[in-house]
């Protein structure tokens, strides 16, 4: 069985479900977190190690020891070194440096550190989830209509809200 097609769909799982529950917070209007939620988890929880690596391996494929150690991060589960992702992208470098020093903290306190560079990264790999993930994160942040409109795009309201 091939690795990275399972990798590629638990990221795109987990940054849609961080992005339905920013758009929840910011469509409702609140800050209380509900008690299932994504960002309750620890935050090694919820972007693992592998996930980490697949994203590494997609952004820095073009250096060679970035390719080599994400390769060996996604077969064996371990952080890639922080160091050579600075090189590949500095969004990718400061999420793997906050998954190894607050890997085991809820992901709620970690979140500013977290998401923006988890969007940032994911978007420069490829994935759409990234962009809907950073909106949603700005609505919810900083109650713009315009963020607003903007996760409304991708979400319908009732479903969002009835989630939770």
């Amino acid at each position: 069985m091939d690795v990275l097609p399972v990798l590629d769909s638990e990221l795109r799982k987990v940054l849609w479900g961080l992005a339905s529950e920013f758009a929840y917070l910011a469509v409702v209007g609140t800050s209380v977190i509900p008690p299932c939620s994504l960002l309750r988890r620890r935050l090694e929880r919820v972007v693992r190690p592998e996930l980490l690596s697949l994203l590494a391996t997609k952004v820095g494929g073009d250096v060679p020891d970035v390719l080599l150690n994400s390769a060996l991060g996604m077969r064996l589960g371990g952080i890639p070194k922080c160091e050579l992702m600075y090189e590949a992208l500095p969004e990718l470098y400061q999420l793997c440096v906050a998954l190894r020093l607050r890997g085991r903290e809820p992901m709620y306190k970690v979140v500013s550190e977290v998401v923006v560079p988890l969007a940032v990264s994911a978007s420069a790999a490829g994935y759409e989830e990234g962009d809907v993930l950073l909106a949603s994160y700005r609505a919810a942040a900083y109650r713009g209509e315009r963020d607003l409109a903007a996760v409304m795009r991708y979400f319908d309201r009732w479903p969002i809200v009835a989630r939770f």
